[in-house]
């Protein structure tokens, strides 16, 4: 390979060849001086041509055989062809087989000349389909435009970098690349190949380790590996502050002396991990540990086994999460929920008792009002002190009830009696129970519904409370002379109450307040209005109960407010709701013997004169002992008696006179300030029949002494 030879010829020469060359081994008979016989120019210019070209070749044959040339570049018109010679690069194609380092040979256009086995193997192709191939095929697209650079600046330098190779599987190999050109003049180049995808994954392993050590030291658990006879062989920051220890290489069991916790968190066996190591897996355990400082620490320990890449389980990682933050604020939210609710029970006793000793002197108010308007008062000045004692009784009444009421729904002691029920006939009634608070202000109100009933699931005393909860608000908040309207409607498959007011409006930002409970809208000093916050928060729990909704509308303060209750219709079938009842005679079950018992003087006194205007004959009694001489002597047809009583309660002086045959006709009636489910319970569970709570009116008294027992 010492040298090269070029054989060259034009398109002209085609043509020249195609003549017969003289004989030039046969003697010469012309003479130079013979013009007759001269050889004319232009065929003498080719006969030395032609003898040119023979001498060529002969140089070319000896050139071959003597092994100085390596191949032949011949050129046409169209483009230089290369033709190598076998026989010349075949030392050079044995020395570059049996390298075990992969190398090929490309042309300067990249394509593959020649490439041993090893290249062959690394790019999983086999010799033959890579011969003549574009090399740049093979390798990765992001990286060609570097591959192109190593090519084109390799024929005038040696050069080499890193490229990946993306065999024709999908699969990538990372390679070093030594490119340089084949020799001074040689058209290609040569490539030493070095496969880095061990030393990649090296660098992995590396890396990764690095990341491990990071994340073991910045994991709040505490993290151990342990081999599969329960060595330590890594351990987060975490587990070195758990234990006090640097645990590498000691007995896992050692450092980390666990037992597993009851569910009264009492220790019991100590944990065994023989388990794990064997591949098992354990999550969510809960285990007790003795911190080094003597502080007991409760652990989630969760763990599973360590496997290589084979499948072989070469031991076990175990994570210990510190829960004992957890447990002492459990505990201390404990603690406080019990609290809470010793709390809020004492805050419903203390409201009940609130109650009864509110209701016990509205209830002689109540009554003393009944006589004076039984007894027909023609003075206008009384009259009007009356009405304006009957008001202040009414408002009073109703903000304990709306006390007790909240308390009651809040605590889920509230039982809607859900039937079908007329919309419009709830409405009314809630607007009647309204009628004191509108005529006293002047206000106008205008009722409207549609012809149809507008069937509702719902408790009819309930939505009636709904309803006049609403209307005394907004009797409430509108100045004198307003105007108020109520109206019923059937809309998009709900029932509708609309509520209106000319009154003093709400401002944008308490629109979603208003239902919150103890909120008004009017916070001024002067309590004009009075209210404890109650009914509008009563109004939307009672209509949640229902599965319906409230909402508040105002276009601003001044500019009135509407009320909008939504209620799903009744989808049952038949009849049912009654229609509004009219209100009991007051005069009803007149002539009946009555006991009355309460140790309240006052109350006493005014409630057994109430009665004798009824046309009842009454008997009184202050205390247990008495009420039940009076009893023994009277027999009488109906006993209203006071739950709160010296020397016997009213549950035991009932007890004993149910006791007695003379009385098993007689109707006891609890008379009380009492009036929460569970004392409605407790009385009816004693013996009662009714349960009558102060300040009671007169139709509710009128329809427990009725014959019927109402």
């Amino acid at each position: 390979m010492s040298g090269r030879l070029t054989s060259e010829r034009s398109a002209s020469d085609h043509s020249a060849s195609d003549h017969s060359a003289p004989d030039h081994s046969a003697p010469d008979h012309s003479a130079p001086d013979d013009a007759a016989g001269a050889v004319p120019e232009h065929v003498q210019r080719e006969l030395d041509e032609l003898r040119q070209r023979l001498t060529e070749a002969q140089e070319t044959i000896r050139a071959i055989q003597g092994g100085e040339v390596d191949a032949l570049i011949v050129t046409d018109s169209e483009h230089p062809r290369v033709y190598t010679l076998d026989v010349a690069d075949k030392p050079y194609r044995l020395l570059v087989e049996q390298m075990h380092q992969a190398a090929a040979t490309l042309t300067v256009e990249g394509a593959v000349l020649h490439c041993n086995e090893p290249f062959s193997l690394l790019l999983r192709c086999p010799p033959e389909a890579l011969h003549g191939r574009p090399l740049r095929e093979l390798v990765d697209p992001p990286v060609r435009p570097l591959f192109d650079a190593l090519l084109r600046d390799s024929l005038a330098a040696s050069v080499e970098s890193e490229v990946m190779f993306r065999r024709d599987d999908g699969s990538r190999v990372p390679v070093f690349l030594g490119v340089s050109a084949l020799r001074e003049g040689a058209a290609g180049v040569c490539l030493l190949v070095a496969d880095l995808t061990d030393q990649k994954r090296r660098e992995r392993l590396v890396a990764d380790e690095a990341m491990a050590r990071a994340i073991l030291e910045q994991v709040a658990d505490a993290v151990v590996v342990c081999d599969d006879a329960g060595k330590v062989l890594r351990a987060s920051r975490a587990a070195h502050d758990l234990c006090g220890v640097n645990p590498i290489l000691a007995s896992f069991d050692r450092v980390f002396p666990l037992t597993r916790l009851g569910a009264d968190g009492v220790a019991g066996e100590p944990v065994e991990f023989g388990a794990v190591r064997r591949g098992d897996t354990v999550r969510g355990w809960e285990v007790g540990f003795d911190r080094p400082d003597g502080r007991r620490a409760e652990l989630l320990l969760s763990a599973g086994p360590l496997v290589a890449a084979g499948g072989e389980t070469l031991g076990a990682v175990i994570t210990l999460t510190d829960i004992t933050p957890l447990r002492e604020a459990q505990g201390e939210l404990q603690r406080r929920a019990t609290e809470l609710q010793a709390a809020d029970r004492h805050k419903d006793e203390f409201l009940a008792m609130l109650a009864h000793e509110l209701r016990n002197p509205l209830s002689p108010i109540r009554s003393a009002l009944e006589v004076m308007q039984l007894k027909g008062f023609d003075d206008p000045q009384v009259r009007k002190c009356r009405d304006i004692i009957d008001r202040q009784v009414q408002q009073l009444t109703r903000l304990v009830d709306d006390l007790l009421e909240v308390s009651r729904i809040n605590s889920g002691k509230i039982q809607l009696q859900v039937e079908r029920v007329d919309l419009t006939a709830a409405a009314q009634r809630g607007v009647e129970t309204s009628r004191p608070g509108i005529d006293a202000k002047g206000h106008q109100l205008v009722f409207s519904a549609p012809d149809a009933p507008v069937w509702v699931s719902a408790d009819l005393t309930r939505m009636a409370q709904v309803v006049g909860n609403l209307v005394n608000n907004a009797a409430k908040y509108t100045e004198s002379g307003g105007r108020i309207s109520v109206q019923v409607a059937r809309e998009a498959g709900e029932g509708v109450i609309r509520i209106r007011d000319s009154g003093i409006g709400i401002a944008p930002e308490m629109l979603m307040r208003v239902f919150e409970l103890f909120t008004q809208v009017d916070r001024s000093l002067d309590r004009s209005q009075g209210g404890l916050g109650i009914g509008l928060a009563l109004v939307s729990r009672l209509v949640a109960m229902h599965g319906g909704q409230v909402t508040a509308h105002s276009a601003g303060p001044g500019r009135g407010s509407e009320f909008v209750v939504r209620l799903p219709l009744w989808q049952g079938a038949g009849a049912g709701g009654a229609d509004p009842a009219d209100a009991a005679s007051v005069a009803g079950g007149a002539g009946r013997k009555v006991l009355v018992i309460d140790d309240n003087l006052d109350a006493l006194e005014v409630l057994a004169e109430l009665l004798g205007i009824l046309g009842h004959t009454v008997t009184t009694a202050s205390d247990g002992p008495s009420a039940l001489v009076a009893a023994a002597k009277s027999v009488p047809d109906v006993v209203l008696c006071d739950i709160g009583l010296p020397l016997m309660d009213g549950y035991q002086v009932i007890a004993a006179m149910r006791a007695r045959p003379e009385l098993a006709a007689t109707r006891f009636v609890a008379l009380t300030g009492y009036g929460r489910d569970e004392d409605r319970r407790r009385s009816y569970a004693a013996g009662f029949h009714a349960h009558l709570v102060k300040p009671f009116d007169l139709d509710k008294l009128a329809a427990v002494l009725a014959p019927t027992g109402g």
